[in-house]
């Protein structure tokens, strides 16, 4: 059959629409490929509870969830990485607070978090335990400041990094009990743990879940919370706040995604999060990693 030219027109012009409207139609389904989630810290309870949900939303979702670890500058690496991401949803930012709110407003970044990133879900949130190392002979906040007073800068305190919680403690104790104590930073709050434990530093005011298995085993001794209650892991230790108020510290841990990823895809997302962390199976795996 001869084509005429309009005829020509119209059928390839279809032709080359129907691409287009397939890979709109694939667009529309989220997931279809693996999800990642950037986890901007090393091993401890930001990796284990992205693990932990990446698990659950791979089982809803039918697509597997793929942990990436970019620690380094108190999780802004990570976040830049995310930042710098197709807005498309399948790079996420899984963090602590930490490079959302203490790290801007104490370092210069390279990303604007008001602008940058998108908010999913804040999902749980941990307070941190002021430990010291039995060597200390150290077993109460009253006998660390007097311990401090009578030898000004020679206590140490650990820290997962500039800005992180663990250094603002320490920072919050020095400036309420007017003492002097020598801030020493680590890579991350397990790697503070274990320079306490082995004596390298006196003592640690980091996550609940990284230092309880080394309370329980007489490793290091508990002198306080940050949180504004007792916790529920450690009911025999007394809040900072109670001898210093206003000492709370809390961290919440959440999920972020790049600017301009579409309200759909933020929203499955939000969604599945919200069951996820509302379970009644999973708070007991919670408890345990603080």
């Amino acid at each position: 059959m001869k084509l005429s030219r309009r005829h020509y027109l119209h059928l390839t012009s279809g032709a080359a629409a129907l691409p287009m409207s397939l890979r709109i139609a694939r667009a529309q389904t989220y997931p279809s490929r693996p999800i990642h989630f950037v986890v901007p810290f090393p091993a401890g309870p930001n990796d284990a509870l992205a693990r932990l949900s990446g698990k659950k939303l791979s089982e809803d979702l039918k697509q597997p969830v793929v942990v990436d670890t970019r620690p380094g500058a108190t999780g802004t690496i990570g976040a830049e990485v995310v930042v710098r991401a197709l807005p498309d949803g399948y790079t996420l930012l899984f963090t602590v607070d930490l490079p959302i709110t203490m790290a801007p407003a104490l370092l210069k970044l390279n990303y604007d978090v008001q602008h940058d990133l998108i908010p999913i879900a804040a999902v749980v949130k941990s307070d941190n335990v002021l430990v010291v190392h039995p060597a200390t002979k150290i077993h109460s906040v009253a006998e660390l400041v007097a311990e401090a007073k009578t030898k000004p800068g020679a206590l140490t305190f650990a820290s997962a990094g500039h800005a992180s919680p663990a250094h603002m403690c320490g920072e919050m104790i020095k400036r309420q009990a007017g003492i002097d104590l020598v801030h020493v930073p680590y890579t991350s709050a397990t790697a503070a743990m274990n320079a306490v434990l082995a004596g390298n530093v006196n003592m640690f005011c980091g996550p609940i879940g990284v230092a309880l298995p080394q309370i329980k085993a007489g490793n290091v001794y508990a002198l306080g919370v940050t949180g504004v209650e007792a916790s529920p892991l450690l009911l025999g230790v007394a809040p900072l706040a109670s001898s210093y108020p206003g000492l709370v510290i809390s961290a919440w841990y959440g999920l972020f995604a790049p600017a301009g990823t579409p309200p759909s895809v933020t929203s499955t997302l939000h969604d599945e999060f919200k069951k996820i962390f509302a379970d009644p199976e999973l708070q007991p795996t919670l408890l345990a990693v603080g």
